[in-house]
């Protein structure tokens, strides 16, 4: 796999796939309180906003997905290191270093594509 499909890959199952769980969940549970609190208190704050806000919601959830996202890419990539870290880290597939330009590349698919 190369950097650009690394970076789709993550985009599809970290963005987008999990983005449609926590909504599918929380569309899918207006009948049945949830036992873990967190998700009770999502469910709550769901439940208690109307369709304008509801979308609202989404767009602010996904521009947290994307940016946090994007900032881990932009340590993987070596672009950003923690304090008292030596050397940038290096991501590994199949023997090829691939990190560099994840996070560039994620953008840009967001940018052209959209997030879905």
């Amino acid at each position: 796999m190369n950097e650009e499909m690394i970076a789709k890959e993550i985009k599809h199952v970290i963005l987008i796939d999990n983005f449609k769980r926590y909504f599918d969940t929380l569309e899918g549970s207006n009948q049945v309180p949830f036992k873990n609190i967190s998700w009770r208190k999502a469910q709550l704050l769901y439940n208690s906003l109307n369709h304008v806000d509801r979308e609202n919601l989404k767009e602010f959830v996904k521009m947290i997905m994307i940016e946090t996202t994007s900032e881990i890419l932009s340590f993987v990539d070596g672009i950003a290191t923690f304090k008292e870290q030596q050397y940038p880290f290096e991501l590994m597939c199949n023997g090829k270093k691939v990190s560099g330009s994840l996070q560039e590349y994620l953008l840009m698919d967001i940018e052209d594509n959209g997030f879905m």
